[in-house]
């Protein structure tokens, strides 16, 4: 599924706002129809540290496009310091 991700991004004055298009079917076949916020954000974690992006997510949320074949996932991306991070460690338990 990462791979199928389409990904926008648009610089703010502190961090960018980021918005992930997923096919449908793809996110489907892994998280069945459960779109939900644990579920975003699992895929916004999993997204970034496939990029080795150090950002920070924060305001995660998730649309579902019922008239089209899409699944959205926006998020706010913060940098701190830039330092990097171990990302197993902020997946949600």
């Amino acid at each position: 599924m990462i791979n199928d991700i389409y990904e926008q991004r648009k610089r703010l004055e502190e961090g960018y706002h980021i918005t992930l298009s997923i096919p449908k079917k793809e996110y489907v076949a892994i998280y069945g129809n459960e779109i939900n916020a644990v579920n975003a954000q699992e895929v916004v974690h999993n997204y970034l540290q496939h990029k080795d992006d150090d950002g920070e997510p924060r305001e995660i949320k998730i649309y579902d496009h019922n008239e089209g074949s899409l699944i959205e996932i926006e998020a706010i991306l913060d940098y701190v310091g830039n330092e990097h991070k171990d990302y197993d460690s902020r997946l949600p338990k």
